[in-house]
């Protein structure tokens, strides 16, 4: 897949973004795809620049997907 600036998007990142749909949490979908929590938000930070999209809005400490962008 290809970002709209051409660039290619990694199926990790991808798979990322869909862990933290289902955790609503940065640590527990870490967790379950066996990542470190530090090197996780940093990778779904790039993800919505390459994008261009805000994919994650953080309400305390649960994470909810923005339903259009995703």
């Amino acid at each position: 897949m290809r970002s709209p600036s051409g660039s290619h998007i990694p199926l990790a990142s991808l798979i990322q973004i869909l862990a933290v749909a289902e955790h609503l949490n940065f640590r527990h979908a870490a967790n379950t795809l066996a990542v470190s929590q530090p090197s996780f938000s940093p990778r779904v930070k790039l993800l919505e620049q390459d994008l261009g999209v805000l994919l994650v809005r953080a309400a305390g400490t649960r994470k909810h997907t923005t339903g259009r962008a995703l």
